[in-house]
């Protein structure tokens, strides 16, 4: 019970050091570079304006193909008891509806925007940063 108590009291205390601690090492290590900041927060937020403008023109084709599909729903139940093949049934699909050509997988963020390797050192340094001052004070204190 007594280890229970103390394993919870250590984990708050803990989470309460990261958060504090958190910010701190980031304005420490990011104090020399507001040029690039403000260029990464430039970049990030145009790559995410191009990225919801595409995802959203995603979900109106999807949508579309989707209402296509609901009205052709008879002639797509032939079709598929017709065709045993699956790969064969989406091939014969694209070749006699050509218009409805639809991307079955929605934009992900990644494909637009990559941070810079700036940024990932900075990110790998505040956390390893972090994870062994936390291991110096688990070891001096614990």
């Amino acid at each position: 019970m007594a280890t229970a108590i103390a394993m919870m009291a250590g984990g708050a205390v803990l989470n309460a050091t990261t958060f504090v601690g958190d910010s701190y090492l980031a304005k420490y290590l990011s104090s020399g570079s507001e040029n690039s900041q403000q260029f990464e927060r430039e970049w990030h937020d145009k790559e995410l304006e191009k990225y919801q403008r595409d995802y959203s023109s995603w979900s109106e084709k999807r949508q579309k193909y989707l209402d296509w599909q609901e009205q052709n729903k008879n002639s797509n139940e032939i079709v598929s008891q017709a065709l045993k093949n699956t790969n064969y049934a989406l091939k014969l699909s694209n070749k006699t509806h050509p218009h409805i050509s639809f991307n079955y997988q929605p934009p992900q963020f990644s494909d637009y925007y990559r941070s810079s390797k700036q940024q990932k050192m900075g990110e790998m340094a505040h956390v390893s940063g972090g994870m062994m001052a936390l291991g110096y004070a688990a070891s001096k204190w614990l």
